[in-house]
């Protein structure tokens, strides 16, 4: 499908440094551009990159004449509040979306329940695509790679031969575990599911059912957890080794009990939105082959509502 943007305008609300290149990708395909909360001297676009772009300080006057709307990967809080590593505060409220232009597509990478309200007070179009399957793979890159570096840095052991455990196995999970047997590391995949754990076995891990992870927590190194809820509470972080490293790809509030980490003395790091640090280029170029898809697709199919597809 082609990805043509020629005649739409399009903006952007500023999440993280993958925001430039995206927005980089969406000038090659055409699209006008109005940006909100960039920082105009870490953009160094060309001249006639910048003829096609306008910046904004807030949302609302963008609202009133934008085709299709960028929020950022983490999406928006209960309050509003743009989740956004830029100094502005930002904030996607009633105001900003009854100022929307009917048919107005909205993008984000995680929906919640503040943003679904507006959506169903103000009709308009939103996706979420984080768990986009083309998205998803792709993204998941990024965040092992980022995973495993930060592993690198809060250990003094090497990756190879290490006992290694990634809890959960989707698409980061599986990315995950690759990475960890192509540099030596001894990995335990723990999961629920049968057919995630055949494809661990199939893989050549250690299989370890979620049931029965106590029995193996005190042997590992590094714990990697994928799961967005609370997997490792208090009575299963006391199993572990206190040189135990924790890596944490859940969302925020993450996969752990913090308090009781830094209570018992073991390294925990909380580590979402790893492509937007540690490879902005590659994950803003992941958005950017992306998104276009998804708008061009959205409007010639003439979609409504919240699309998800896992």
């Amino acid at each position: 499908m082609s990805k043509n943007l020629d005649g739409l305008t399009i903006t952007i609300v500023y999440g993280d440094r993958r925001d430039i290149y995206l927005a980089k990708k969406l000038i090659e395909y055409n699209a006008r551009l109005l940006l909100v909360g960039f920082d105009k001297d870490e953009l160094r676009f060309s001249f006639k990159e910048m003829n096609k772009v306008e910046f904004h300080n807030d949302l609302i006057g963008p609202a009133k004449k934008t085709d299709v709307m960028v929020l950022p990967i983490p999406g928006v809080d209960s309050q509003g509040f743009v989740k956004s590593t830029s100094k502005s505060k930002l904030y996607f409220n009633d105001e900003v979306a009854m100022s929307f232009k009917p048919k107005i597509l909205v993008l984000v990478g995680m929906t919640s329940t503040y943003l679904l309200n507006l959506k169903e007070k103000y009709n308009f179009s939103l996706i979420e695509t984080a768990e986009l399957n083309d998205f998803a793979i792709l993204n998941s890159i990024p965040s092992a790679e980022g995973a495993i570096a930060k592993a690198m840095e809060l250990t003094s052991i090497t990756i190879h031969n290490s006992k290694s455990m990634v809890i959960g196995f989707g698409r980061v999970g599986i990315t995950l575990a690759r990475m960890l047997k192509g540099l030596g590391a001894n990995t335990y995949v723990a999961a629920r599911s049968s057919e995630q754990l055949a494809r661990a076995l199939e893989m050549n891990c250690h299989l370890v059912e979620l049931e029965d992870m106590d029995e193996k927590l005190p042997e590992m190194e590094i714990i990697f957890n994928t799961v967005p809820s609370l997997i490792l509470p208090r009575q299963k972080l006391k199993l572990l080794n206190r040189d135990c490293v924790i890596i944490d790809l859940a969302s925020a509030p993450g996969g752990l009990d913090y308090n009781a980490a830094e209570e018992l003395g073991i390294t925990a790091y909380l580590a979402p939105g790893l492509p937007g640090r540690v490879a902005p280029v590659t994950a803003g170029n992941i958005l950017g082959s992306v998104y276009p898809e998804l708008i061009v697709n959205h409007i010639s199919k003439g979609r409504g509502g919240v699309t998800n597809v896992c």
